[in-house]
């Protein structure tokens, strides 16, 4: 973990495609949320997204990695996931969420969307903290 500016904490995560592994991201997210005040729905909700925001980009691929970039500012976590193999042409294809995919994210976070980053497939999500009570 690192502090860029007072208040800011961005986390960086590598990991290999492997269902099992993927809840080292969801571990990492929830250990910021903690850290910035979120209350145990919110970090449930936080945790459930990144790993629908993972397995969204990975869709029944089997090797490469996943990157994962998060950072926490006040009320928010922003979490960015590219996927990446050895064939960079094919990592770089647009991967689109199915309709399910997108309600989950939809009812769980504040913004998410897909893109690319250094030619690879990606997608982000923004969470911020609510009033509710822990």
């Amino acid at each position: 973990m690192s502090e860029r500016k007072a208040g800011t904490i961005s986390v960086e995560l590598s990991i290999p495609v492997q269902a099992d592994l993927v809840v080292l991201a969801r571990l990492a997210a929830a250990t910021l949320a903690s850290r910035a005040g979120f209350g145990v729905e919110d970090i449930e909700d936080l945790r459930l997204a990144v790993e629908e925001l993972c397995l969204s980009l990975v869709e029944g691929r089997e090797d490469g990695r996943l990157h994962l970039s998060y950072e926490c500012e006040g009320d928010a976590i922003e979490v960015a996931c590219w996927y990446e193999d050895d064939h960079m042409a094919s990592s770089a294809r647009r991967t689109t969420a199915d309709d399910l995919s997108l309600k989950i994210l939809d009812a769980l976070v504040d913004e998410h969307g897909h893109r690319l980053r250094d030619g690879r497939t990606g997608a982000w999500l923004r969470k911020r903290r609510s009033d509710r009570a822990v």
